[in-house]
């Protein structure tokens, strides 16, 4: 997501202005409500974290983008902004009510603010459309189609399709203009800047390719899929006609996300390892009754631009077990102790991976780290997983975990890579203790 950093200036202004506009119209307004406003400097304590938490919950429901959602979606986006501004404002005055704010400033600056950034967004800020094509002819894209110009600031030329006797065809209202293989030139000659995918026969990986090669001709893409609602909290995720459609155009590298995301990290990661010293004995000492060998297992793994490092895990299957052979498979793997079945049944196995989150080799969240041998074998496509830090838990674990077929767990790690943001992190985090506990796809 490129962001407008010009508009969230201009927004953090507007929302100071309101902040002690409502003060000052509040202290004007006192013979009415007939008692006096609490001192100025409450007020001016409060505004750091009012201004941040307004203009924070804007930038992450996407209010900032550089292309626009347009009309129903912009309004929506929003709006819920702005709900989830107020109750946050609200939630502040309770938590810290020796500050004495008043509630009808609050209700006064969310209402002037609600009106002044509305005001200012739809009547000054005039974003023009995109240029873009559809690729598909099917339900899906008949869908899209039918909502994309009320949902997106984008100007749908012609739909491309993958047979080349749909050419010259009406799908909805839009003109088959082309197949595949026209769509270089499709986009030189129609000065195209999006292409939106939504086309079910056509596999994930053969839409990255296109993806890929559309980027070098500075073009972006996006693709529609209902299996994208577990990316819905994230960036670039927009939903037309209930459809969730993501725009896999930049990796997000926001440094207040990193920064945050690795406090994150550290504070969860270092929580658990010390309450979890008990059960760290009492695993170690099972391990070594069960069966000979270390208690722990390291094994070289990928991490983030491809640097290597040492994975630990508790061990799970027997000393002389090669170290680089596959995962197991299955419940019934002749590889696996008796204690690694139940610590693998449980991802307890994986605990001792949260001194590599404290290190900074890995993340709470983010793709799980591969093998170097099965990295060797990736597409272009496939190694941008690579450009986030490995994590303990991500997408494909609290969708389908081991339950999925690579390619598709590859498509969610991608997915996430597009898309992260803090919400969807600690989203993910809560949606893995339910996955954990019930030990779903876990063996």
């Amino acid at each position: 997501m490129t962001v407008d950093w010009r508009k969230l200036l201009s927004d953090a202004l507007i929302v100071s202005f309101c902040w002690f506009g409502a003060y000052f119209l509040r202290g004007i307004l006192e013979p009415i409500f007939g008692y006096e406003i609490n001192p100025f400097i409450n007020y001016v304590l409060a505004y750091p974290f009012i201004l941040t938490a307004w203009v924070l919950t804007a930038f992450y429901s996407g209010v900032y983008r550089t292309y626009g959602a347009k009309r129903i979606s912009d309004i929506i986006t929003g709006f819920r902004a702005w709900i989830i501004s107020v109750l946050t404002s609200m939630s502040f005055a309770y938590l810290f009510r020796g500050l004495y704010l008043a509630r009808s400033v609050l209700i006064m600056f969310s209402i002037i603010c609600f009106i002044a950034l509305t005001f200012k967004h739809y009547a000054f800020v005039e974003e023009k459309a995109r240029n873009g094509i559809i690729v598909g002819t099917g339900p899906l894209a008949i869908r899209i189609m039918q909502k994309v110009e009320d949902f997106l600031n984008i100007n749908i030329l012609g739909i491309v399709s993958i047979k080349k006797e749909d050419i010259g065809k009406k799908v909805d209202k839009y003109d088959v203009i082309g197949q595949l293989s026209d769509m270089k030139s499709i986009i030189k000659e129609k000065r195209v800047d999006t292409v939106i995918f939504a086309e079910e026969m056509l596999p994930f990986s053969a839409v990255m390719d296109m993806v890929t090669s559309l980027s070098e001709l500075g073009v972006s893409g996006m693709v529609a899929s209902d299996e994208f609602r577990a990316v819905k909290y994230g960036f670039d995720v927009e939903f037309v006609g209930g459809i969730p459609i993501v725009e896999l155009g930049n990796i997000n590298t926001y440094p207040l996300y990193e920064f945050m995301k690795r406090i994150m990290d550290i504070v969860i990661s270092f929580i658990i390892l010390i309450i979890s010293i008990p059960i760290f004995v009492i695993i170690a000492i099972a391990i070594k009754i069960d069966s000979e060998g270390p208690v722990f297992f390291i094994q070289k793994r990928v991490g983030k631009d491809g640097k290597l490092f040492d994975l630990i895990k508790f061990r799970t299957m027997y000393h002389k077990t090669p170290k680089y052979s596959l995962s197991p498979r299955s419940v019934d793997d002749p590889r696996v102790t008796r204690v690694g079945r139940f610590l693998r049944r449980w991802s307890i196995d994986e605990l001792p991976q949260l001194i590599n989150v404290l290190k900074g080799e890995m993340s709470l969240v983010g793709p799980r780290p591969e093998m170097p041998q099965i990295v060797q074998e990736y597409l272009p496509w496939q190694r941008e997983r690579l450009k986030v830090k490995p994590g303990l838990t991500g997408l494909w674990q609290i969708v389908g975990r081991k339950n999925l077929p690579l390619e598709q767990n590859l498509q969610y790690d991608i997915l996430y890579v597009r898309t992260r943001s803090l919400l969807l992190d600690i989203i993910i985090i809560l949606k893995t203790i339910p996955v954990v506990i019930k030990g779903r796809g876990a063996y």
